[in-house]
């Protein structure tokens, strides 16, 4: 399914986070690893900028070259490469060239004086890419003395000196709307669920007439109104589940009433998701509203990685 995974590194701790996960999922996916280092340089005005920016390649080669080496050592198939310019144009552009078919990167990273978070790099990429991205949400182990130790993000492609191949990917969510790109992102979680034996659950969440407030309640009763919301939703997914994954066991499906993201969220805790597969759909207009009020607060609050997929139109 995978033969080439692009990870872009900013030079940080928190970008490189996402490291070791790639290199088991790699290992089992039996996938090159591409390391990139996009490098700008920031020049004062009374400094030479050819110099700036041949100093600032030079020091993205020597951090890559470290990790490439380190990585050979332990039988990691692993190319690196430098580009000069702005982040996003360059990542998505080596994504192109060097045939990648997934980036990898951390939602926390840094790079110069800006953060790969939500809302700059890693958001716009998600948008932007073709390609499926996988985003772990970083956070250090420990912070500055005096800060106490923050919260250990679940790594469940985290790697493991005492056995070969320690991927466990067990049980994977996947919330779909009721749209035509959802058959392309069930196609990817279905993919995936097989690659790695896993459960798979199909999560719809319907808006809750019951939330709404109104002086004037019409007939039928919201409750009402919500069972066969529900129940035309299980209708519809159970037919496109069947088109789509007939050929991928321990398949099941769960349609609840709420907001789509605290229900992704909560049934990810609740029951001990390793990944999350969600769709992305586009990067203007609506789609873009969609993807800041559900899939990129998923990003930032999901307990485990979140692979993000372009729907299909």
């Amino acid at each position: 399914m995978l033969s080439r995974v692009l990870v872009p590194l900013d030079g940080s701790a928190l970008a490189e986070a996402v490291v070791p996960q790639v290199v088991e999922l790699a290992a089992l996916c039996k996938a090159e690893v591409l390391l990139l280092r996009v490098a700008l340089a920031r020049v004062l005005p009374s400094a030479d900028p050819v110099e700036a920016q041949v100093r600032a390649v030079e020091e993205a080669q020597a951090y890559l070259v470290r990790i490439e080496t380190t990585l050979s050592a332990q039988g990691v198939a692993v190319k690196s490469a430098v580009r000069y310019g702005h982040a996003v144009e360059e990542i998505l552009d080596h994504a192109r060239v060097a045939g990648a078919d997934l980036i990898a990167m951390s939602t926390h990273g840094r790079s110069g004086f800006r953060r790969w978070v939500l809302g700059s790099v890693a958001e716009i990429v998600v948008r932007r890419s073709p390609l499926p991205v996988l985003l772990l949400r970083a956070t250090p182990l420990t912070g500055p003395a005096g800060e106490g130790t923050a919260e250990e993000p679940r790594a469940c492609l985290a790697p493991s000196q005492d056995t070969a191949t320690t991927v466990r990917i067990r049980h994977i969510l996947c919330p779909v709307a009721l749209t035509p790109t959802a058959r392309g992102v069930l196609e990817c979680a279905g993919a995936l669920a097989q690659r790695f034996g896993a459960d798979l659950t199909v999560l719809h969440a319907i808006y809750d007439p019951l939330d709404i407030t109104s002086s004037h309640i019409p007939h039928p009763p919201l409750e009402q109104l919500r069972q066969e919301m529900i129940r035309v939703a299980e209708e519809r997914l159970r037919s496109e589940i069947r088109q789509t994954l007939g050929a991928v066991p321990s398949t099941s499906l769960v349609v609840v009433a709420g907001s789509p993201f605290q229900q992704i969220i909560r049934f990810a805790r609740a029951h001990g998701v390793d990944l999350i597969v969600l769709g992305s759909t586009g990067q203007t207009g609506l789609d873009r509203l969609i993807m800041g009020s559900t899939a990129e607060q998923v990003v930032r609050t999901a307990p485990c990685p979140v692979f993000t997929v372009r729907g299909g139109a």
